[in-house]
């Protein structure tokens, strides 16, 4: 989801970029990510790690899964970086923290990650800071983009279908388009941005609950179609039990970024109308329902 709109971005920009697959270069493997040092994509200057175990509850019974992904395989990028003089630049997550907070978490506010996602990610964080200490850590958060699985796909295509929706209303995180993650991390590249950990997350905090309802209002509001009324009914956290803890409040601050001079994120109505508009134009099934008004 991220990878696919960072390519374009960083193409749309002037940059030469190489994307190799995971067959292609597999992060867990170090004779694999020893490519890197031998100049098998060429001189790079930088590389973004867009891979990781994302499947938050699954997580929970495959640790080293998890793990081999999230904290491995970033180190041994890392190691590689640190050896050919290459700035690396780390996606990482708002599940590093606990969601205690009160207010949007600051980069320097302890890390206290809830579940075995969370941990992998933050150890990920750690090894990749010890390996390469120039390395830019960029926390984000609850990603949606026209490639790939995301959550306001899922609610548009239960709405579509006449499902009955129920979404959790008490945890609360910043929605972000990857679209504009993808120019945050362009903008990043082009600063040369010193090394450290950073946050970039969309500028509205909000429910799952508010999201949902955004997602079906938006996707309405671009494509027209309406089959019923948008109606989604507000739970709490224990009403939908899942493997995995997940934070109540995991909102990020933009404020570190936007002192360096990266533009702040889209408003998350807009975001969602670009989403909606690239998705109808990169999926056909979703594209026949829209031309039908």
């Amino acid at each position: 989801m991220l990878g696919t709109d960072l390519l374009e971005v960083l193409r749309m920009r002037g940059f030469v970029v190489q994307a190799p697959s995971s067959q292609e270069l597999d992060i867990t493997n170090p004779e694999s990510v020893a490519g890197i040092a031998v100049e098998r994509w060429g001189t790079v200057d930088w590389l973004i790690n867009c891979a990781a175990y994302t499947a938050v509850d699954k997580a929970e019974t495959e640790p080293e899964q998890a793990a081999a992904l999230n904290t491995l395989g970033p180190a041994f990028l890392a190691q590689a970086c640190a050896l050919k003089g290459i700035r690396f630049l780390h996606v990482s997550t708002d599940f590093v923290f606990d969601g205690a907070g009160v207010g949007p978490y600051r980069e320097e506010a302890p890390t206290l990650p809830l579940g075995v996602y969370g941990r992998t990610k933050r150890d990920g964080e750690e090894g990749v800071l010890a390996h390469a200490p120039q390395s830019v850590i960029v926390r984000t958060a609850w990603l949606y983009g026209a490639h790939g699985q995301c959550f306001p796909k899922t609610m548009i295509r239960a709405w579509l279908a006449g499902r009955a929706l129920r979404v959790v209303g008490d945890q609360i995180g910043n929605p972000t388009h990857t679209f504009e993650l993808a120019r945050v991390l362009a903008e990043i590249v082009e600063t040369r941005l010193d090394g450290g950990i950073y946050h970039a997350a969309g500028p509205s905090a909000m429910s799952w609950h508010r999201l949902a309802l955004d997602a079906l209002e938006v996707f309405h509001e671009v494509t027209g179609v309406a089959p019923h009324p948008i109606a989604i009914e507000s739970i709490v956290t224990a009403d939908w039990p899942t493997p995995a803890q997940r934070p109540a409040n995991s909102t990020l601050d933009f404020s570190k970024l936007a002192g360096h001079g990266i533009t702040p994120m889209e408003p998350v109505r807009e975001g969602l109308r670009n989403f909606v508009v690239r998705w109808i134009e990169t999926d056909e099934a979703i594209r026949s329902l829209a031309e039908v008004r």
